[in-house]
């Protein structure tokens, strides 16, 4: 609007007849036809100077006069002598003069605009085609969003469906894995790569808590049998003592042979107990221990037949941080275990040594009266495992080596076992 405002001011010019307005109706059918018409008007001297032919075509003949500065430009929304909505652009300006005109009055354009009045001038068209584009853009845009949003949640529907499948059939095979069945692992080879590090991990626990529950379920089974025996004797002693009442040598020896079964009872009972608390998750107190000094008082409490020990300490006064019943316990079972497996004529060695600045190495080997293979070292920390399967040994129930290896764990200590010929050696490694 305002370039064709533009347009229309230069067609007017002044010189020193006056002010004329130079339009060509043939250029510009828009302001003489009645089709779609277009609307200006001119105002010189507080007068109108002139107006568009389509001004003439209805009852309301003139535009709107404003109030603006010069050379400035205000737009109004109007309604149109034809009834139609339009906007009005109106300004102020001052005639321009042909450079002619003012070489031959010999004055320069600043001079002549001192005697100039300014002219105001305001045109119009119709908006009515512009606002049907604008709803129709509108409309379109509206449209475009609803069926974007439609097509966006289409999308991540089908997206998040899709990567929800892998997850649905590891939950399907998850959900068809118990202790007791015959699948106890995820194929991992359908699964996306990112779920592969997960299943690995749901395997690894699976298999680990599956082997705990086999443990437990020989443990348990271990712990009846280890109970059954006794118990059995006490039942067949009380029945013997109830049928022969009056048998002296049965109620004589029943006093003792019911303290040595109850005794042995009281042992397995105490020992299954120290396995558990062994296992506790409560904080042991660390202290500075005389390895040396602590070997010796086993050995004086365990070695009550005075077997040959060969002592070999790699220092005089060697100091280890660690928990002092935890490891006393580590120490008189594995020397418990090599005075009572071993001939009474063969010698137990027992060396301690530095390893590295915080690592100290404690060594027990003794010859074994058994006969062991390799393959039975990975059983000996199992609760309850003997070489006897019939169990026959009244002072032996599997439990000493799971205590060690337990306490061990507790205490960051490491324990292995050798085998070389007849000879084992229990290595125990404390930092």
């Amino acid at each position: 609007m305002i370039n064709k405002a533009g347009l229309l001011e230069t067609l007017v010019e002044e010189d020193e007849e006056g002010i004329e307005f130079d339009f060509a109706g043939e250029f510009m059918p828009e302001f003489e036809g009645k089709e779609n018409p277009e609307y200006y008007q001119f105002w010189y001297d507080n007068k109108v100077f002139e107006r568009s032919d389509t001004l003439e075509f209805f009852e309301i003949k003139d535009l709107p006069r404003l109030g603006v500065q010069l050379n400035k430009y205000i737009f109004k929304n109007i309604t149109l002598p034809d009834g139609r909505t339009g906007k009005l652009v109106f300004t102020k300006f001052i005639p321009q003069v042909d450079s002619d005109v003012r070489e031959r009055l010999g004055v320069t354009r600043e001079e002549f605009a001192l005697s100039q009045k300014p002219m105001e001038f305001a045109y119009a068209l119709s908006t009515e085609k512009l606002n049907y584009i604008l709803w129709f853009v509108d409309i379109i845009f509206i449209l475009a969003s609803i069926l974007a949003v439609i097509a966006v949640r289409k999308i991540v529907t089908l997206v998040v469906f899709n990567s929800l499948k892998p997850i649905e059939e590891f939950n399907r095979q998850l959900s068809t894995i118990s202790l007791n069945s015959d699948q106890r692992e995820v194929a991992v080879e359908s699964l996306p790569v990112e779920l592969v590090p997960i299943a690995t991990g749901v395997n690894q626990f699976i298999k680990d808590n599956h082997t705990l529950y086999t443990r437990e379920q020989r443990l348990t089974s271990d712990i009846a049998h280890e109970l059954k025996t006794p118990i059995a004797e006490l039942i067949s002693l009380s029945e013997v003592a109830l049928k022969f009442p009056h048998e002296k040598q049965i109620t004589d020896n029943l006093a003792k042979d019911v303290h040595e079964i109850s005794s042995r009872l009281k042992s397995i009972v105490n020992s299954i107990l120290l396995l558990q608390q062994s296992g506790s998750a409560n904080q042991l107190a660390i202290v500075d221990i005389e390895l040396n000094e602590l070997i010796s008082q086993v050995l004086r409490r365990e070695n009550t037949k005075n077997r040959l020990i060969k002592l070999s300490f790699d220092n005089s006064s060697l100091i280890a941080k660690s928990n002092k019943f935890a490891l006393e316990t580590v120490l008189s079972n594995l020397i418990n275990n090599a005075l009572f497996y071993s001939p009474v004529d063969s010698e137990i060695e027992i060396t301690t040594s530095k390893t590295s600045i915080d690592n100290t190495l404690i060594e027990i080997s003794n010859v074994c009266k058994e006969e062991y293979q390799k393959e039975d070292l990975d059983l000996f920390f199992d609760p309850l495992w003997q070489k006897d399967q019939s169990r026959t040994s009244t002072e032996r129930f599997g439990l000493g080596l799971a205590i060690v290896k337990s306490y061990c764990e507790r205490i960051g200590a490491r324990i292995s076992v050798t085998l070389v010929g007849k000879k084992i050696t229990f290595s125990v490694s404390i930092p």
